[in-house]
């Protein structure tokens, strides 16, 4: 039915779906134009008495195209017009007869006749303050609201930090706008951010044009109530101590976003008129849109999107694809941390779960996490009974291989030892359908010496991270990397595709940051080396989430262990020879603190830090002064005390450039499609601040790629013979050519190797 005035009720419905064909019905040109043609058709016919805006009976509006918005950005910047003077519909409005959504909301909102938001699923950003500009908004209880723009690195620019407090209150819109977090119907209802919430029996028996058609007619029964009329809940100084203490809550680093939108807030309850404020909202969401934390933040978005795009076809009919999967059985092998999280990642997404392990009390212990988390999540209204209940039947353990028959799908997480791991693939290709998809969670051994048909590296603790390594081996069919990326992000996983090598793509850049990031404590050199406390604290203060000491006693220091006594480079005692394939600068600090002194973590209290479980749950880490002892067995620090400490750059340089140039390296051997590949893999598995977009992306935009490969052949002189300060050949390339790495890729793919992933 197109957009048009329905002759029994004289309601006018305008319908984003017949012209938008993204179900999230984003609010770029073309859609934008479709509904300013149709208010004015629906304004000026008089047999018209209300009008409706939905965008289809599923979802409303995920909000702008930021797609349009950054090409209106880049378009502007290309031509040097971004400076002070430059305005808010200068971005927004390209092209002679191009429409900003800020001239839809005014005609919108100043429409003489009720204008309805019949609001269904998705309601975010744009698509919010659209149904802000309504006289009333109506939700199914479906919807989601909300105004996530702090994601993306911008503040609402279309009324949303003006009108949200003007209809919920500051203190309700403050959690909304700083959090970006949305909220259900029934929170959306509570707060006054709708009318009403569609009765579910009106659904079922009646059609949604039916039920909208009764909500409009109860709109035209009132007075229209414009939003940007309505007046501030609170005084000023109730208001000021709001947007204060909002403001030292606000995290320490890359909250520019948000400080914009707290400033913007400020002036709803401060400036003269709605006008006022309007001016400061789009001044502040300007300098948002064109900041370097803003486009980090855009680029990061982007990135994942282009992750999970699909470059192969995978088979319509496979079963771990299909609608229904609450009977496709799947299997998870190993029921230890990773395993039993893995298998509540598989249980949430609806699949039926066998958990295995050969060891009676791990499988246990595995079970019993299993039905504890889904007990808490139980308590804490995460789940209701039923679902748990769902879970908990389609829940399944065993001890023996020959019991997965039927599985579809089995990840094995057991030990990181080939040969346990090559004997389990063995016996699975015996037992399982040849149609069974087998694929191994190994973090850095070899995919195809496994016999696995590719790698689903999960990331610790699997329910938690979002991260999954889609590991493709010289075995890897197409099809089964499609199937593996569409697995991964029906389980609500962010899959990014990587070739196979020793850590595939995030372990092998980590290699370089952790041997650093040990050498910087025990190696003689011209400045005094740092504390276990400085090194973390730079990373900490460059916006890591954690500092590596920090993030290895929360891995276990022992996994670091175990893998670096698989590669051969531990000493069994001092007396064996120091192993060939070691690297040559190398310590064994970190492998004699977990077998002479245990400190294997949090888990057991100790690691690189001590730990009191009756403080801060056993998470907060205190100076060892054990660890201070045992480091002077490595350096004696008195014979540094004459010498300059490291500055915190310095430190960040010495462990993030090797990270950087490895990326490179994976770039050049194929091991990553794209260096934004890279920039995901880091933001979501290792807590890279989103802020600076990505590993890659801080090279191109913040460090400089000239600046980098300086460095590191710096870093080359000083430790000859590193291989992970011996700059990339691509990264010499990219510096030939004055050109960012991306761009590189962008346009020469061929030369760099590109992967077939």
């Amino acid at each position: 039915m197109q957009s048009s005035s329905s002759p029994k009720s004289n309601v006018y419905f305008i319908r984003f779906s017949d012209v938008s064909k993204n179900p999230l019905h984003p609010l770029g040109a073309d859609l934008l134009k479709h509904i300013d043609s149709h208010l004015k058709q629906a304004i000026g016919n008089a047999s018209v008495t209300s009008i409706v805006l939905m965008g289809s009976d599923r979802q409303f509006s995920a909000g702008a195209n930021l797609q349009e918005l950054n090409a209106n950005v880049s378009n502007i910047s290309g031509k040097n017009k971004v400076s002070s003077s430059t305005t808010l519909s200068s971005i927004l409005n390209q092209g002679p007869s191009s429409l900003s959504i800020l001239d839809v909301i005014e005609t919108l909102e100043s429409c003489p006749k009720p204008t309805v938001a019949f609001i269904a699923g998705t309601c975010l950003g744009g698509g919010l303050e659209l149904s802000l500009a309504c006289h009333v908004r109506v939700c199914l209880p479906s919807a989601k609201l909300g105004l996530p723009e702090v994601h993306v690195g911008l503040i609402p620019g279309a009324g949303g930090t003006q009108r949200l407090p003007r209809l919920i209150g500051l203190q309700q819109a403050l959690p909304m706008i700083l959090t970006g977090k949305p909220v259900n119907a029934k929170k959306a209802l509570q707060l006054g951010l709708v009318d009403g919430i569609v009765d579910e029996k009106d659904v079922k028996s009646c059609t949604i044009d039916a039920v909208a058609t009764k909500w409009a007619q109860w709109a035209e029964a009132l007075p229209l109530r414009r939003v940007s009329q309505l007046t501030c809940r609170e005084s000023l100084p109730e208001a000021h101590v709001m947007l204060h203490m909002a403001q030292l809550s606000l995290p320490k680093l890359g909250s520019e976003g948000m400080l914009g939108a707290l400033t913007a807030m400020r002036a709803c309850v401060q400036a003269k008129t709605f006008q006022d404020g309007m001016r400061v909202e789009s001044e502040q969401f300007l300098a948002a849109l064109t900041s370097p934390q803003g486009k980090a933040r855009r680029h990061a978005f982007f990135a994942v999107r282009k992750a999970q795009q699909l470059r192969h076809q995978a088979p319509s009919n496979h079963p771990l694809l299909q609608k229904d999967i609450s009977s496709v059985e799947t299997a998870v092998i190993g029921a230890g941390t990773m395993g039993s999280g893995i298998a509540l990642v598989l249980l949430r997404a609806g699949f039926k779960v066998v958990l295995v392990d050969v060891q009676e009390q791990a499988l246990k212990r595995g079970m019993d996490f299993l039905q504890t988390t889904i007990d808490t999540q139980c308590k804490q209204g995460k789940l209701n009974g039923s679902m748990a209940q769902n879970m908990l039947q389609r829940l399944h353990s065993t001890m023996r291989l020959t019991d997965l028959s039927a599985a579809q799908l089995v990840i094995e997480a057991a030990i990181e030892n080939m040969q346990i791991k090559q004997s389990i693939f063995k016996t699975l290709k015996e037992v399982t359908s040849p149609s069974a998809l087998l694929v191994t969670n190994t973090s850095t051994l070899d995919v195809d010496a496994i016999g696995s048909a590719a790698g689903l590296h999960f990331f610790s603790p699997a329910h938690v991270m979002q991260l999954v390594e889609i590991v493709a081996g010289k075995n890897t069919t197409p099809a089964t990397v499609a199937v593996l990326q569409l697995l991964t992000k029906r389980i609500g996983k962010i899959g990014v595709v990587v070739g196979n090598c020793d850590g595939f793509c995030g372990n092998r850049l980590l290699k370089p940051y952790q041997a650093e990031t040990t050498m910087l404590l025990v190696e003689k050199q011209d400045k005094k080396p740092p504390s276990i406390q400085q090194v973390d604290a730079a990373l900490l203060n460059f916006g890591m989430a954690l500092g590596p000491f920090q993030l290895s006693d929360l891995a276990g220091n022992d996994v670091g262990f175990n893998i670096r006594k698989e590669r051969g480079w531990v000493r069994s005692n001092s007396n064996e020879p120091i192993p060939r394939q070691r690297p040559h600068r190398y310590s064994e600090l970190p492998d004699l603190m977990v077998s002479e002194l245990g400190r294997n973590g949090q888990k057991v209290g100790k690691g690189w830090y001590d730990y009191d479980p009756a403080i801060g749950k056993g998470r907060k880490g205190f100076v060892s002064r054990e660890m201070e002892t045992f480091l002077n067995r490595f350096y004696d620090a008195s014979s540094a005390d004459k010498l300059k400490e490291m500055t915190e750059q310095e430190i960040v340089e010495r462990v993030l450039f090797p990270l950087v140039n490895e990326g490179f390296k994976c770039l050049e051997e194929g091991i990553a499609r794209e260096p934004s590949d890279i920039d995901v893999i880091y933001l979501y598995g290792y807590g890279f601040p989103a802020w600076r977009g990505g590993p890659m992306y801080w090279a191109d935009h913040e460090i400089g790629l000239k600046n980098l490969l300086e460095g590191l052949r710096r870093l080359s002189r000083q430790y000859p013979g590193t291989d992970h300060f011996i700059p990339s050949k691509l990264l010499e390339r990219c510096v030939t050519n004055g050109v960012t790495v991306d761009e590189y890729c962008q346009k020469s793919r061929d030369s760099v190797g590109r992967s077939k992933l």
